[in-house]
């Protein structure tokens, strides 16, 4: 079932915009649908329209395989992105 979000392009911009660096967590489910995730400080904007991130994965990671897969799902994506505030702490 497809599920349609409301998006707002300008506050895409503005979040990542003032998402220099920092602590991200990138997660996806492995294949028994259990989580699994990673702390990433490669993340940035890569894209407004169609709204995209960009985030990197060494290619020595043991979670590897599991993003690529994620990654071959189709459209939508199967990972979440988690950004911390700066009152995060």
């Amino acid at each position: 079932m497809a599920v349609h979000c409301s998006f707002d392009s300008q506050a895409f911009r503005t979040a990542l915009g003032t998402f220099t660096t920092g602590v991200t967590v990138i997660t996806t489910q492995v294949e028994d649908g259990s989580p699994i995730g990673i702390t990433v400080n490669s993340f940035n904007s890569d894209s407004l329209n169609p709204p995209m991130v960009l985030w990197s994965l060494a290619k020595n990671a043991r979670s590897l395989p599991v993003f690529t897969r994620a990654g071959k799902r189709g459209p939508g994506g199967e990972y979440a992105c988690g950004l911390s505030s700066s009152h995060c702490g």
